[in-house]
């Protein structure tokens, strides 16, 4: 049985890749962005009228109190 390591692959860890080499996620990222940003600022439009449009509620919901 040979003692030495046959193995096609370094022994040591693999160095990282740059981030600036990462194409797909940048992609997949920039895709992501470009599909929801625009839902999320038109549901906040949404949101804003349906605030607008509530109608005002009275400040004190329970009857006055007689006064002595």
């Amino acid at each position: 049985m040979p003692t030495s390591s046959t193995s096609p692959f370094p022994a040591g860890p693999r160095p990282a890749v740059p981030r600036d080499r990462d194409r797909l996620g940048t992609f997949l990222t920039a895709s992501w962005a470009a599909l929801h940003l625009p839902v999320l600022v038109l549901l906040g439009f949404a949101v804003q009228q349906q605030v607008d449009a509530r109608p005002e509620v009275a400040a004190a919901t329970a009857p006055d109190l007689p006064t002595p």
